[in-house]
């Protein structure tokens, strides 16, 4: 009997395939082309947002848009984000992603700001110990708030699809007339509320797949993550929900995807399905995720003197850009650098000097100025096995009073 061939490594498969992959440009013929990178890094009251959003290599493959989407806001020391993934399935998802991200912000900047103006002890009562009734009413509050900013999404996604039904552009690209199924997207959305010596308050609802998470950075290893949001994958394995679903009306049904908590972490991020299934399962992997943001200058930039020479670390992996393979880009991968120095990553989230002194062997990505590009490139760039989707990362670093 022939034996059976070992199975290909990781490494050895993502090599073969890195090359495989074709550019095509975003169709020009269509509506509403979405841009093929987007992000950002502002500076709020109440902290920092950063967020990227890149075209994944299935979509360059076969020359069509990307899906994901997000949006960002503040009002006064409070911050508002939200991340969206269209239905792959549904050619104008990505205007349902977009139009409902921005609503649900738009939403929570205006209701707060005009909440917490009305009723200023609010600010005071989600600080008060949980037992309160106080306090307690205080959360409902919230929660509904944000509640409230989905079912805006929701209605900006509805508004999208009645303004566009009829509209021969749209039906011709589809060959057939507009549905509002056309414009299902997921949408996880969070706001961060200051909480005084309790910390901050962070509120977040999540339909369909991706990630919301709160990381401590510095906090010890096994408590420093907890996830605010659970992947819905519907009724069948595979299937996720969508903001536009019938069973995602009832008010119950945004109830029971609302978490809150309160505390002291001071980085909260969102991210669509095509980063939070490369870090799977949360648990521990979220942890990977900063040490990558780390090690490849996104975050934490400056270098620490007491951590091993540049020579004890591994050098980058190195990819063609799917753009153009021509260009090969060095990336840092947490699980190269913990094979090669033989540490846990446990023991990695310890030294994090270690992980910035990595970062400086990576010249090109440093040469990119701001945080916003280096995030970009990173999030174009780095390979994971059966990893090709569209990828949306959001970062809200907290600033506590």
């Amino acid at each position: 009997m022939t034996a059976r061939p070992a199975p290909l490594e990781d490494g050895a498969v993502t090599r073969h395939t890195a090359r495989l992959w074709k550019y095509r440009p975003i169709p020009a013929d269509e509506p509403e082309p979405f841009p093929e990178y987007r992000s950002c890094c502002r500076d709020y009251p109440g902290g920092t947002a950063l967020a990227a959003q890149v075209r994944g290599k299935k979509h360059k493959h076969e020359g069509r848009n990307g899906d994901d989407w997000y949006a960002e806001a503040a009002a006064g020391e409070m911050l508002f984000a939200a991340v969206s993934d269209g239905a792959g399935s549904r050619k104008f998802s990505r205007i349902g992603a977009r139009e409902s991200c921005c609503a649900a912000v738009d939403y929570l900047a205006q209701a707060f700001g005009t909440l917490w103006a009305a009723r200023p002890e609010l600010s005071g009562h989600i600080a008060l110990s949980f037992g309160d009734p106080r306090c307690q009413e205080a959360f409902r509050t919230v929660a509904e708030t944000v509640q409230q900013s989905v079912r805006a999404a929701q209605k900006a996604a509805e508004a999208a699809f009645r303004s566009r039904s009829g509209v021969p552009a749209y039906e011709v690209a589809l060959g057939r007339p507009l549905e509002l199924e056309d414009f299902s997207a997921t949408l996880l959305v969070a706001a961060v509320l200051p909480a005084g010596a309790a910390g901050t308050l962070t509120a977040a609802c999540q339909i369909g797949d991706g990630m919301i998470a709160l990381l401590d950075t510095k906090a010890p290893f096994e408590t420093a993550a907890k996830l605010l949001g659970t992947a819905d994958s519907g009724m069948f394995s595979g299937e996720t929900e969508f903001l536009t679903s019938p069973r995602m009306r009832p008010l119950e049904a945004l109830q029971s995807r609302t978490k809150i908590s309160r505390g002291h972490s001071d980085l909260l991020l969102l991210m669509t399905d095509g980063v939070a299934d490369d870090y799977f399962p949360y648990e521990t992997e979220l942890r990977r995720l900063y040490c990558d943001l780390i090690a490849n200058g996104i975050w934490e930039q400056t270098p620490d003197c007491e951590a091993e020479s540049v020579e004890d670390l591994p050098d980058p992996l190195c990819y063609p850009w799917v753009n153009d393979q021509t260009i090969s880009v060095p990336l840092h991968d947490t699980r190269r650098i913990l094979e090669h120095t033989g540490r846990t990553l446990e023991e990695l989230w310890n030294r994090r000097d270690i992980l910035r002194l990595a970062s400086r062997n990576l010249p090109e990505q440093l040469a990119l100025k701001t945080p916003e590009a280096r995030l970009l490139r990173w999030l174009d760039n780095y390979v994971e096995r059966g990893s090709f989707d569209d990828r949306t990362l959001a970062a809200i670093a907290i600033k506590e009073g």
